[in-house]
């Protein structure tokens, strides 16, 4: 069995069929049968995770109705949920990145007045930064639902962590 069946296998969680089913089967003294019950059990538990993934990253959007939503509702039902590493993993980095969004947003609301007496005369521009840090923090919900959707899990990995 070539390296590339293997991979192909585990990248994609793919039944194995015919040969392949076979060599992994005496391979690891395994009846076929209950080998491919096996990638079913593994297949069903990855479907579960990543739904509770999109979950997790949806409910970020609650930060449009509840001040600290988007890092609260995540944190518990992420504590209530811990399934996997893997999970773990995932859910740590969408709270990261809120947590470094909601910094943003107290900062630039902090700077805004500042700004605002120097480049516009008074005029208050704190309703626009506050719409475009809002819209930016959909925009990265929306962007990571595709990823998730695409199963593309290389997503808000960022450098800096708090969790």
């Amino acid at each position: 069995m070539s390296l590339r069946t293997i991979q192909r296998l585990e990248s994609n969680n793919i039944e194995p069929k015919g040969h392949t089913l076979t060599v992994l089967s005496e391979a690891f003294n395994i009846n076929p049968s209950d080998l491919l019950e096996q990638f079913k059990i593994v297949e069903q538990t990855k479907k579960s995770e990543t739904a509770f993934i999109r979950i997790i990253n949806l409910s970020v959007l609650s930060c449009l109705v509840i001040p600290f939503g988007n890092i609260i509702l995540p944190l518990i039902l992420w504590r209530k949920n811990r399934k996997s590493k893997f999970v773990d993993e995932i859910v740590k980095r969408i709270i990261n990145v809120q947590i470094i969004w909601c910094i943003s947003l107290s900062f630039f609301l902090s700077i805004s007045p500042l700004i605002s007496r120097m480049l516009f005369s008074n005029r208050s521009i704190i309703l626009i930064v506050l719409f475009l840090i809002y819209a930016a923090n959909v925009i990265i919900v929306y962007l990571t639902a595709i990823k998730l959707q695409r199963n593309n899990f290389r997503i808000l990995n960022i450098p800096v962590r708090f969790i």
